[in-house]
C-alpha cells in the first residue's frame, strides 16, 4: 500500500518515466487511482508524430537515404496507426472481457512508445556525427528500443485487462488481424469512395459538355 500511496502523490508528468522502468507496477497503481491523462496520452503521440518526421528530415543520409518528410504519409504511419491498433485492441479485449477502458488502451499503447521515441531522437542526433561503420550500434539501439517498448505495451495491456501472459499474447495476436482487417476495410471504402468520384464526375462533364 506504501507504494500505491507513493503513485498517488507522484506528478502525472512523471508516470510515463516511472512506468517506462517499472511497467507492472506503474500500470497497475494507474489504473488503481484511474491516474490516466488524455492530454499526456496526446502529446506522447504528437511527439512520437514529429520525432518520425525529425529523423525523416535531420537523419545523415547514410542511415536515412529518403531524405524527404512527406507529412501525410508519416501522419498515418504514426497517428493513423495508433488509432488502428488502440480501436482494434479494445475490440477484441471487450471480446475477451478485458477489464481495461479505450482510455486505458491508448495511455498503455503512448506510455510505451517513449523508450523508442527518446532512442531514436539520441539515433537521429547522433547519426550526424558518427560513421557508417560506427552507425549499426545506432541501429542496434534502435532494435532495443523497440523490444522495450513491446515489453512495456505487453506488461500494460496484461495489467490493464488483468489477463494472465498468455491470454495477452493471444490478444495481441488478435489485435494485429483486427488491424489487417480494418486497414482491408478503409483500404477498400477509399477504392470505392475514389471510383465512385471518378463516375460522378465523368457524369458531371457529360451532362455539362452536352
Amino acid at each position: 500500500m506504501s507504494k500505491f500511496m507513493a503513485f498517488d502523490k507522484m506528478s502525472p508528468y512523471a508516470y510515463p518515466f516511472y512506468i517506462m522502468f517499472h511497467p507492472r507496477d506503474g500500470f497497475q497503481e494507474m489504473k488503481y487511482y484511474k491516474k490516466t491523462s488524455n492530454l499526456i496520452t496526446g502529446a506522447i503521440v504528437v511527439l512520437w508524430l514529429f520525432t518520425e518526421l525529425f529523423y525523416r528530415s535531420f537523419a545523415d543520409f547514410d542511415f536515412n537515404m529518403k531524405q524527404e518528410a512527406d507529412f501525410l504519409i508519416t501522419f498515418l504511419a504514426t497517428v493513423g496507426v495508433f488509432f488502428v491498433v488502440t480501436i482494434s485492441n479494445w475490440c477484441f479485449c471487450t471480446l475477451m472481457d478485458g477489464k481495461g477502458s479505450y482510455k486505458e488502451i491508448c495511455a498503455v499503447c503512448a506510455y510505451s512508445l517513449l523508450p523508442y521515441i527518446f532512442v531514436r531522437i539520441l539515433t537521429t542526433l547522433l547519426s550526424r556525427v558518427m560513421t557508417l561503420d560506427e552507425g549499426i550500434l545506432l541501429n542496434y539501439s534502435v532494435t532495443l528500443s523497440l523490444v522495450w517498448s513491446f515489453l512495456v505495451l505487453f506488461a500494460g495491456l496484461g495489467e490493464i485487462h488483468e489477463y494472465s501472459e498468455g491470454k495477452t499474447a493471444g490478444s495481441l495476436v488478435l489485435a494485429v488481424l483486427g488491424m489487417l482487417i480494418i486497414l482491408f476495410i478503409l483500404l477498400l471504402l477509399a477504392t470505392v469512395f475514389r471510383q465512385l468520384g471518378v463516375f460522378l464526375w465523368t457524369v458531371f462533364l457529360e451532362l455539362t459538355t452536352r
